[in-house]
């Protein structure tokens, strides 16, 4: 990108500056054109010819200043972007999540955030507020990113230095994201994955009749003005719906992605435009996409005529879809290049997967300048995490809280609504934002590598037939199989077992929680149960959140505290909702 203004308010004054020139133009064209018309039937075909002639350079010149404030509408787009703290952008989850789905199904053993624990940490929330990604590999990658936690140092240090490139280097983040944000989506979102990640291609019979009804349609063209007759004009037309019959039902089929291909297209080339980009931490990622758009040259050659750049839903991109239709341009193209792809396919993967890395990484850079205080995580070996005003990233004005684990198990105590879930939300946030994008909503972190297994939002499951406490139970019985001798589990359990009668529930959970004692973990467990507190005093560490309700209303100050709690509002909560008094005062009695 050349040098451009500097600041919001100077680009929009360019914007506006070159929307009145080009509506001056327009005027000043459509005014010569008709001019020229009016002329051209009194004075004849010469002046035609020459009177046209500025209305032509006129045109070229309103083109030429369109794509110059087209440039400067992407660069206010990507300045009013960068940092931003505006409301996170719904999601279609159904269209990121592939990768991540393939991914896991490849390699079932490796490391990744369960269904369960994802839900329980409301992930895809805070997914869409780090998104700022402006490509559809963007999404994919940063979605797989926070599903499968790093437990390397090496590997995170590596996403640290460029994200930190990224923020600190204007210039090349600006030229990064302006081929980005040229690429932009799919009309339809993320189908290029299933173009790319498919078993197999159709075979190529089908590739002599397609050219055969091709030279059909333009055959059908001619004959009219051969013979000069109009009669024959039904031709063309009744070779257009034979070949839009053939357009759609090939479309139709599941196997073939034609509708891809001028994002593929796009893709390879936005790495192009990527390769030249040398400066700094980003180079490494440049210089292998210099090397696969090199490998992927032979599909930029097979469909050069048959996908030109910048069709959308304009005039020209609607003229391109007729021509598409009648000549068979698209499902042509597919047969021609499936050896291609296929001779290709580890490249073109590769390409997507590196594109959608430096998306993701721009994307994180952005939603760090939008944090009022972030810090880089530091990691350490044992058991153990420290963190200093840790903040829960969903809510606006959170109250930050410290903590230093040392002991593997603690447990959290206190009143309804006081703050333990969403404490316990707060550190399993961070500590997977720690091990995915290196960056933490507190002042210090400091801790170890984690596997995180989580048991917070629970139901019945109804279809598989199961209580409350049978997947309560199921939950609690994969975070003791996940234990590893060589990485210790961040295990964040709210009300063990509560789906079960109030005496086997304590004998069990103390079980539980003397087993997890003993096992390399860190456990993390908010109870209302002060008897079981009280039995496993000495064995834990003990914090507790306080709160009054009166009948002014609630009153929390969300702040953690040492050692069990001494207060308590459950009957207290009844009253200020409004229960019978008969109800409250029994209920205070019996306690």
């Amino acid at each position: 990108m050349k040098q451009q203004p500097d600041n919001i308010s100077d680009i929009e004054k360019s914007i506006t500056r070159y929307n009145n020139l080009i509506t001056f133009l327009t005027i000043l064209a459509t005014s010569a054109a008709i001019l020229t018309a009016v002329l051209t039937i009194q004075e004849g075909l010469l002046l035609f010819v020459l009177g046209f002639i500025p209305v032509i350079i006129l045109i070229v010149v309103i083109q030429i200043i369109s794509t110059k404030r087209k440039k400067l509408k992407y660069l206010l787009q990507i300045r009013k972007d960068w940092g931003s703290t505006q409301a996170a952008k719904e999601q279609d989850f159904k269209t990121i999540r592939p990768l991540f789905d393939y991914s896991f199904e490849s390699n079932k053993s490796r490391d990744y955030i369960d269904e369960q624990t994802w839900k329980d940490l409301n992930m895809d929330q805070l997914y869409a507020k780090i998104d700022r990604n402006y490509t559809d590999p963007g999404e994919a990658v940063l979605y797989r990113m926070l599903r499968e936690p790093l437990f390397n140092k090496e590997q995170l240090a590596e996403r640290v230095r460029i994200i930190s490139f990224l923020q600190n280097n204007q210039d090349t983040r600006e030229k990064i994201q302006y081929a980005l944000i040229r690429l932009g989506h799919q009309f339809i979102h993320n189908n290029l994955f299933t173009l790319l990640w498919r078993d197999n291609y159709p075979k190529t019979e089908m590739k002599l009749f397609l050219n055969l009804m091709a030279l059909a349609a333009l055959v059908s063209i001619i004959i009219p003005f051969v013979f000069w007759s109009a009669l024959l004009i039904p031709v063309p037309i009744a070779m257009y719906i034979i070949n839009l019959v053939i357009h759609y039902r090939i479309k139709q089929r599941t196997d073939i992605e034609t509708v891809s291909f001028p994002y593929l297209i796009r893709c390879i080339k936005t790495a192009g435009e990527l390769s030249a980009v040398k400066d700094g931490e980003i180079k490494p990622f440049t210089k292998r996409l210099a090397e696969l758009v090199k490998a992927s040259s032979g599909i930029i050659k097979s469909t050069r005529f048959l996908f030109p750049t910048n069709v959308n839903f304009t005039d020209t991109g609607i003229i391109f879809e007729y021509l598409s239709i009648f000549f068979l341009l698209e499902v042509r193209a597919f047969y021609d290049i499936s050896d291609e792809l296929k001779k290709h396919i580890l490249e073109l993967r590769e390409l997507y997967l590196t594109l959608g890395e430096i998306d993701a990484l721009q994307s994180v850079a952005s939603y760090r300048e939008s944090l009022a205080e972030y810090s880089v995580p530091v990691f350490g070996d044992g058991n153990y995490l420290e963190v200093k005003d840790a903040k829960q990233p969903l809510l606006e004005n959170p109250v930050p809280v410290s903590i230093a684990i040392h002991k593997n198990i603690i447990l959290i105590t206190g009143s309804n609504m006081g703050g333990k879930s969403t404490f316990l939300r707060t550190i399993g946030n961070n500590v997977l934002l720690a091990q995915t994008i290196a960056t933490t909503t507190t002042s210090y972190y400091h801790g170890s590598f984690f596997r995180v297994v989580t048991s917070i939002s629970r139901t019945d499951d109804l279809a598989a037939g199961k209580s409350y406490y049978y997947v309560e139970a199921e939950r609690i019985l994969k975070a003791i199989q996940s234990f590893n001798p060589g990485v210790p589990t961040l295990c964040i359990i709210d009300e063990l077992l509560s789906g079960t009668n109030s005496v086997e529930r304590l004998q069990a959970s103390e079980a539980i929680i003397q087993y997890l004692t003993m096992q390399n973990t860190l456990a993390i467990i908010a109870t209302h149960d002060l008897e079981l507190a009280e039995r496993l005093n000495g064995q834990c560490d003990f914090y507790h959140f306080t709160g009054n309700v009166d009948k002014n209303g609630l009153k929390f100050d969300y702040l953690l505290k040492p050692g069990i709690a001494t207060t308590r509002n459950a009957i207290a909560l009844l009253k200020y909702l409004g229960y019978p008094k008969e109800i409250t005062e029994k209920a205070q009695q019996e306690g």
